[in-house]
């Protein structure tokens, strides 16, 4: 007679697992929180109670850092938006393949040239054999087009909050300290609330932070290029060509 820890229905035999639940993809969550941010800081954009809030919020944070008890707006302008602009450089910078990217502009441009010539001459023959080189990169040339968009969401917002609190540090603190003007080299007297296309500390905001937003986004892309060199083995100069 067969032992009854030998046989399937013995007290040792293992029971079967239970079923687990399937796990949200990676991606899946990611697509989400990004879509989320998105309408959340696209609702911001033109709901002026919300704004408030996110900007009320963002006071309890920003105004000890950067606000210098109002005495100083365009150093806290050029504060904030060195902080807007780094900020978004970094996120842009981790969901972007620059790498890849400049290998599909590369191929890209080549292809481009190479059809034109082929219109030019009437080669329908070159023109189906780019058409079918085209299917070879063209996921490559989707993730081109859409990789702006993944960091889109979380930038804008933040560029919402910060533009939501700045809007607030202007028209209050900056009122009740009497001290909303500035000059600058066409002007002793700007009124930094004064509206011409944009605000004054719009236009202030746009003058600082973009030019630093440029300088710090090509340095990441020479760091990310240079260890990606490294990584390579390849020269980080090229060579003079011998004879």
């Amino acid at each position: 007679m067969a032992d009854a820890s030998e046989t399937p229905d013995g007290p040792d035999a293992a029971e079967p697992s239970a079923p687990r639940a399937p796990a949200m993809p990676k991606g899946s969550l990611s697509r989400f929180v990004m879509i989320f941010l998105f309408l959340l800081a696209f609702w911001t954009l033109f709901d002026p109670q919300l704004a408030q809030i996110a900007g009320n919020a963002a006071s309890a944070v920003l105004t000890p850092l950067l606000g210098f008890n109002a005495a100083i707006p365009v150093i806290t302008i050029l504060l904030a938006g060195m902080f807007t602009t780094t900020l978004s450089s970094i996120v842009r910078d981790y969901f972007t393949n620059w790498v890849r990217q400049a290998r599909t502009q590369k191929i890209m441009r080549a292809w481009s040239r190479e059809r034109m010539d082929a219109v030019r001459k009437g080669n329908k023959a070159r023109l189906e054999q780019l058409m079918e080189a085209q299917k070879g990169f063209q996921q490559d040339q989707m993730a081109l087009m859409f990789s702006p968009y993944k960091s889109m969401a979380l930038t804008m917002f933040v560029f919402i909050v910060m533009f939501s609190w700045l809007r607030t540090f202007v028209d209050f603190s900056l009122s009740a300290n009497g001290n909303q003007f500035i000059a600058v080299p066409w002007s002793s007297n700007v009124w930094l609330p004064s509206i011409y296309v944009f605000p004054s500390w719009v236009l202030l905001y746009s003058l600082l932070a973009i030019p630093f937003g440029q300088i710090v986004s090509r340095v990441m892309k020479y760091v990310r290029f240079r260890r990606r060199l490294r990584e390579m083995g390849l020269p980080l100069r090229a060579e003079p060509d011998r004879a």
